[in-house]
Protein backbone atom coordinates (compact mmCIF):
# COMPACT_ATOMS: atom_id res chain seq x y z
CA UNK A 1 0.00 0.00 0.00
CA UNK A 2 0.65 3.81 -0.85
CA UNK A 3 0.49 5.94 2.28
CA UNK A 4 -0.26 9.65 1.89
CA UNK A 5 -1.08 12.18 4.72
CA UNK A 6 -1.44 15.73 5.73
CA UNK A 7 -2.94 17.87 8.42
CA UNK A 8 -4.23 21.18 9.12
CA UNK A 9 -5.53 22.93 12.57
CA UNK A 10 -7.12 26.53 12.67
CA UNK A 11 -8.22 28.53 15.57
CA UNK A 12 -11.67 28.75 14.59
CA UNK A 13 -14.14 31.93 14.91
CA UNK A 14 -14.25 32.25 18.40
CA UNK A 15 -11.41 30.89 20.58
CA UNK A 16 -8.10 33.94 20.79
CA UNK A 17 -5.59 30.42 21.16
CA UNK A 18 -5.52 26.64 19.47
CA UNK A 19 -5.32 24.09 22.33
CA UNK A 20 -4.62 21.20 19.21
CA UNK A 21 -1.56 19.46 17.94
CA UNK A 22 -1.15 17.25 15.26
CA UNK A 23 1.59 15.18 13.88
CA UNK A 24 1.88 13.68 9.97
CA UNK A 25 5.39 11.66 10.81
CA UNK A 26 5.28 9.97 7.56
CA UNK A 27 8.46 8.10 7.79
CA UNK A 28 6.69 6.59 10.69
CA UNK A 29 3.85 5.69 9.12
CA UNK A 30 2.36 7.38 12.41
CA UNK A 31 0.17 9.82 12.77
CA UNK A 32 -1.86 11.58 15.91
CA UNK A 33 -4.07 14.39 16.68
CA UNK A 34 -4.76 15.96 19.90
CA UNK A 35 -7.04 18.34 21.65
CA UNK A 36 -5.17 20.12 24.82
CA UNK A 37 -7.15 21.20 27.82
CA UNK A 38 -6.48 23.55 31.26
CA UNK A 39 -6.01 27.18 31.86
CA UNK A 40 -4.00 29.91 30.20
CA UNK A 41 -1.68 27.79 27.29
CA UNK A 42 -1.58 24.85 29.78
CA UNK A 43 -3.90 22.96 27.02
CA UNK A 44 -1.30 23.75 24.40
CA UNK A 45 1.22 22.15 26.58
CA UNK A 46 -0.23 19.33 27.04
CA UNK A 47 -1.69 18.54 23.31
CA UNK A 48 2.07 19.14 22.15
CA UNK A 49 3.33 16.93 24.82
CA UNK A 50 1.20 14.40 23.88
CA UNK A 51 2.39 14.29 19.89
CA UNK A 52 6.11 14.48 20.49
CA UNK A 53 6.13 12.19 23.31
CA UNK A 54 4.08 9.12 21.28
CA UNK A 55 6.34 10.24 18.21
CA UNK A 56 9.36 9.84 20.40
CA UNK A 57 8.12 6.25 21.29
CA UNK A 58 6.78 5.12 17.98
CA UNK A 59 10.29 6.08 17.00
CA UNK A 60 12.62 4.46 19.31
CA UNK A 61 10.67 0.94 19.10
CA UNK A 62 10.80 0.27 15.65
CA UNK A 63 13.75 -1.98 17.10
CA UNK A 64 11.39 -3.58 20.05
CA UNK A 65 14.51 -5.36 21.36
CA UNK A 66 15.99 -2.15 22.51
CA UNK A 67 12.92 -0.38 24.30
CA UNK A 68 11.85 -0.78 27.89
CA UNK A 69 8.30 -1.09 28.01
CA UNK A 70 6.03 0.74 30.66
CA UNK A 71 5.73 -1.85 33.50
CA UNK A 72 1.82 -1.99 33.16
CA UNK A 73 1.47 -2.73 29.55
CA UNK A 74 0.69 -6.47 28.13
CA UNK A 75 3.95 -8.11 27.10
CA UNK A 76 1.46 -10.53 24.81
CA UNK A 77 0.02 -7.49 22.86
CA UNK A 78 0.87 -7.99 19.07
CA UNK A 79 3.34 -5.56 19.12
CA UNK A 80 1.77 -2.41 16.70
CA UNK A 81 -0.61 -2.70 19.40
CA UNK A 82 1.84 -2.71 22.30
CA UNK A 83 3.40 0.26 20.60
CA UNK A 84 0.84 2.34 20.24
CA UNK A 85 -0.89 1.95 23.85
CA UNK A 86 2.80 2.38 25.42
CA UNK A 87 3.50 5.70 23.78
CA UNK A 88 -0.03 6.74 24.75
CA UNK A 89 0.79 5.78 28.22
CA UNK A 90 4.25 7.64 28.02
CA UNK A 91 2.55 10.40 27.23
CA UNK A 92 -0.10 10.51 29.58
CA UNK A 93 2.60 9.49 32.55
CA UNK A 94 4.73 12.76 31.54
CA UNK A 95 1.87 15.29 31.12
CA UNK A 96 0.94 14.32 34.61
CA UNK A 97 3.51 14.93 35.99
CA UNK A 98 4.76 17.80 34.13
CA UNK A 99 1.11 18.84 35.71
CA UNK A 100 1.93 18.63 39.14
CA UNK A 101 4.80 20.44 39.15
CA UNK A 102 4.37 23.32 37.71
CA UNK A 103 0.97 25.36 39.39
CA UNK A 104 0.74 27.68 36.44
CA UNK A 105 -0.05 23.75 34.33
CA UNK A 106 -1.98 22.15 37.14
CA UNK A 107 -5.28 20.20 35.54
CA UNK A 108 -3.79 20.38 32.01
CA UNK A 109 -4.57 16.99 30.23
CA UNK A 110 -5.59 16.53 26.40
CA UNK A 111 -7.42 14.12 24.44
CA UNK A 112 -5.63 11.72 21.65
CA UNK A 113 -6.26 9.87 18.62
CA UNK A 114 -3.84 8.32 16.38
CA UNK A 115 -3.10 5.56 13.67
CA UNK A 116 -0.13 3.42 12.72
CA UNK A 117 0.20 1.85 9.86
CA UNK A 118 1.94 -1.55 9.84
CA UNK A 119 2.11 -3.77 6.94
CA UNK A 120 -1.48 -3.84 5.26
CA UNK A 121 -2.72 -3.05 8.68
CA UNK A 122 -4.12 0.10 10.47
CA UNK A 123 -3.84 0.00 14.24
CA UNK A 124 -6.21 3.04 15.35
CA UNK A 125 -5.53 4.19 19.26
CA UNK A 126 -7.56 6.72 21.45
CA UNK A 127 -7.82 8.68 24.41
CA UNK A 128 -11.13 11.42 25.08
CA UNK A 129 -13.52 12.34 22.98
CA UNK A 130 -11.44 13.03 19.17
CA UNK A 131 -12.09 10.84 16.56
CA UNK A 132 -11.10 8.63 13.88
CA UNK A 133 -12.89 7.77 10.86
CA UNK A 134 -12.95 5.25 8.07
CA UNK A 135 -14.29 6.25 4.69
CA UNK A 136 -14.28 2.90 2.72
CA UNK A 137 -16.61 2.61 -0.76
CA UNK A 138 -18.22 5.58 -0.13
CA UNK A 139 -19.56 5.28 3.12
CA UNK A 140 -18.14 6.01 6.47
CA UNK A 141 -17.57 4.70 9.91
CA UNK A 142 -16.34 6.12 13.06
CA UNK A 143 -13.90 3.82 14.72
CA UNK A 144 -13.83 5.15 18.40
CA UNK A 145 -16.10 5.68 20.43
CA UNK A 146 -16.15 8.55 22.53
CA UNK A 147 -14.89 8.61 26.40
CA UNK A 148 -17.39 11.16 27.26
CA UNK A 149 -20.04 11.86 29.78
CA UNK A 150 -23.26 12.73 27.09
CA UNK A 151 -21.80 8.94 25.52
CA UNK A 152 -22.26 7.43 28.81
CA UNK A 153 -25.69 8.83 28.92
CA UNK A 154 -26.58 8.02 25.46
CA UNK A 155 -25.18 3.79 26.29
CA UNK A 156 -27.29 4.18 29.17
CA UNK A 157 -30.26 5.22 27.38
CA UNK A 158 -30.44 8.88 29.52
CA UNK A 159 -29.80 10.16 26.96
CA UNK A 160 -30.82 10.55 22.91
CA UNK A 161 -28.38 10.68 20.05
CA UNK A 162 -30.29 13.97 18.80
CA UNK A 163 -30.04 15.63 22.31
CA UNK A 164 -26.36 15.15 22.61
CA UNK A 165 -25.21 18.08 20.51
CA UNK A 166 -28.02 20.63 22.47
CA UNK A 167 -26.63 19.25 26.27
CA UNK A 168 -24.98 21.40 28.74
CA UNK A 169 -22.57 18.65 29.60
CA UNK A 170 -21.45 17.69 25.97
CA UNK A 171 -18.12 18.74 26.63
CA UNK A 172 -17.19 17.09 29.66
CA UNK A 173 -15.05 14.21 28.92
CA UNK A 174 -14.66 10.73 31.15
CA UNK A 175 -11.09 9.76 30.18
CA UNK A 176 -7.77 12.46 29.06
CA UNK A 177 -4.49 12.27 28.67
CA UNK A 178 -2.68 13.77 31.85
CA UNK A 179 -6.14 13.13 34.38
CA UNK A 180 -4.49 10.59 36.52
CA UNK A 181 -1.37 8.69 36.52
CA UNK A 182 -2.45 5.63 34.51
CA UNK A 183 -4.64 5.74 31.90
CA UNK A 184 -6.53 2.70 29.68
CA UNK A 185 -6.32 3.40 25.75
CA UNK A 186 -8.25 1.99 23.48
CA UNK A 187 -6.74 -0.08 20.51
CA UNK A 188 -8.92 -1.50 17.15
CA UNK A 189 -7.09 -2.69 14.28
CA UNK A 190 -8.03 -1.95 10.54
CA UNK A 191 -7.29 -4.30 7.76
CA UNK A 192 -5.97 -2.22 4.64
CA UNK A 193 -8.17 -1.84 1.64
CA UNK A 194 -7.14 -0.20 -1.64
CA UNK A 195 -9.28 3.78 -1.68
CA UNK A 196 -9.23 3.81 2.18
CA UNK A 197 -9.33 7.40 3.76
CA UNK A 198 -8.72 7.61 7.52
CA UNK A 199 -9.85 11.19 9.00
CA UNK A 200 -8.57 11.98 12.63
CA UNK A 201 -10.14 15.15 14.24
CA UNK A 202 -10.64 16.88 17.24
CA UNK A 203 -13.92 17.96 18.56
CA UNK A 204 -14.21 21.27 16.82
CA UNK A 205 -15.40 19.36 13.56
CA UNK A 206 -17.06 16.28 14.51
CA UNK A 207 -19.03 18.52 16.85
CA UNK A 208 -20.26 20.73 14.16
CA UNK A 209 -20.07 18.37 10.91
CA UNK A 210 -22.31 15.25 10.32
CA UNK A 211 -21.22 12.29 9.04
CA UNK A 212 -22.24 12.96 6.14
CA UNK A 213 -20.46 16.36 6.09
CA UNK A 214 -17.30 13.84 6.25
CA UNK A 215 -18.52 11.47 3.99
CA UNK A 216 -19.52 13.83 1.56
CA UNK A 217 -16.59 16.30 1.39
CA UNK A 218 -14.16 13.36 1.94
CA UNK A 219 -14.83 11.35 -1.06
CA UNK A 220 -12.14 12.83 -3.08
CA UNK A 221 -9.35 12.57 -0.59
CA UNK A 222 -7.47 10.29 -2.53
CA UNK A 223 -7.06 12.74 -5.47
CA UNK A 224 -6.26 15.51 -3.43
CA UNK A 225 -5.66 15.28 0.57
CA UNK A 226 -4.84 18.94 1.32
CA UNK A 227 -7.91 20.50 -0.53
CA UNK A 228 -10.09 17.96 1.37
CA UNK A 229 -8.45 19.23 4.76
CA UNK A 230 -9.04 22.40 3.89
CA UNK A 231 -12.57 22.34 2.94
CA UNK A 232 -13.42 20.32 5.64
CA UNK A 233 -11.77 23.01 8.08
CA UNK A 234 -13.74 25.81 5.95
CA UNK A 235 -16.66 23.89 6.76
CA UNK A 236 -16.54 23.86 10.49
CA UNK A 237 -16.05 27.56 10.39
CA UNK A 238 -18.58 28.43 8.08
CA UNK A 239 -21.16 26.46 10.93
CA UNK A 240 -19.59 28.33 13.79
CA UNK A 241 -15.75 27.80 13.89
CA UNK A 242 -17.15 27.51 17.82
CA UNK A 243 -12.95 25.55 18.80
CA UNK A 244 -9.88 24.94 17.81
CA UNK A 245 -10.46 22.48 14.44
CA UNK A 246 -7.50 20.05 13.20
CA UNK A 247 -7.96 17.31 10.60
CA UNK A 248 -5.27 14.43 9.49
CA UNK A 249 -6.53 12.36 6.47
CA UNK A 250 -4.54 8.98 5.45
CA UNK A 251 -5.50 7.69 2.28
CA UNK A 252 -4.31 4.26 0.63
CA UNK A 253 -3.72 3.32 -2.53
CA UNK A 254 -1.96 0.89 -4.59
CA UNK A 255 1.68 0.76 -4.89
Amino acid sequence: MKIKAYGQSDVGRVRSSNEDAWGVFQDLQFFVVADGMGGHAAGEIASHMAVDTMRDFIQSSTQSSEVTWPADVDRNLPLPVKRLVSAGKLANEKIYHSSRSDPKLNGMGTTMVSVLIDQDTAYVAHVGDSRVYLIRNEKIQRLTEDHSLINDYINQGLLKIEEASQHPLKHVITRALGSGLKVEVDVKTVPLAHGDAFLLCSDGLSNLLTDEDMRSNGLDSLKDPQTTCQRLVDLANKKGGEDNVTVVLITSTKS
